[in-house]
């Protein structure tokens, strides 16, 4: 119901600059909120390694439909997303998404869903930042499967910085397919960014493995 209210919000003032109110509202109220009423305890890491270098394309392990409320409320700055075409005809919230700019992906077309990473990327280069989950869908055990190509496909178009994020604990509060659990923790954990020159250095294969290699590293970093 709250990522609802807050579509119809994003809705309704949609016309504002800057994407209307979606900022405000993705990281101070529905992100925090959704998280607030599964009594999740959001802590966030590695902002530092940002310095004021917050544009790019992040993406992150993907474990629960926590995930994105998890990082809009954890991340600097606001993150557009890509989403399957089929989201769009939701009322309200495929609404709300279409008004502020998000990114919909024939997935059944490979010719649409070329033309709609075209898109993703003068999204970014015209100042907005995307969040993607290369893996494609939630893991079922946690671990972090094999990452998908596109999003450094998408990277390599700019070439554009990429920002790697690791999401622990949404897994525990609702794993796929699973009930949700309260009082969880989950950490956002932030690391250095992969330069646009790193980006443009690398073959497509090269660059999928080192882009994984990286949210592994995250994960398994314990931090006092």
């Amino acid at each position: 119901m709250l990522s609802f209210l807050s579509a119809f919000f994003i809705l309704l003032f949609s016309w504002l600059p800057k994407g209307g109110i979606y900022p405000f509202v993705s990281r101070y109220i529905w992100g925090p909120g959704l998280l607030w009423c599964a009594g999740a305890k959001l802590k966030v890491e590695g902002l530092e390694n940002l310095k004021g270098n917050e544009h790019g394309i992040y993406y992150s392990n993907h474990e629960s439909n926590f995930d994105i409320p998890a990082l809009t409320g954890a991340l600097p700055t606001p993150v557009y997303f890509i989403a399957k075409k089929e989201i769009k005809k939701i009322p309200v919230f495929g609404w709300g998404m279409w008004a502020i700019g998000m990114v919909f992906v024939d997935r059944k077309n490979s010719e649409r869903a070329r033309k709609s990473m075209e898109k993703a990327a003068k999204v970014v280069k015209g100042g907005k930042s995307l969040s993607t989950f290369p893996e494609g869908t939630r893991s079922k055990t946690g671990d972090l499967q094999a990452f998908k190509k596109g999003t450094f496909h998408l990277a390599k178009n700019g070439p554009i910085r990429l920002i790697p994020v690791a999401i622990i604990g949404t897994r525990h509060i609702q794993p796929p397919g699973g009930k949700l659990q309260i009082g969880k923790e989950v950490i956002v954990r932030i690391g250095k960014p992969i330069s646009e020159t790193e980006v443009d250095s690398m073959g497509i294969n090269e660059l999928t493995k080192f882009a994984r290699e990286r949210i592994i590293e995250l994960q398994n970093t314990k931090r006092t």
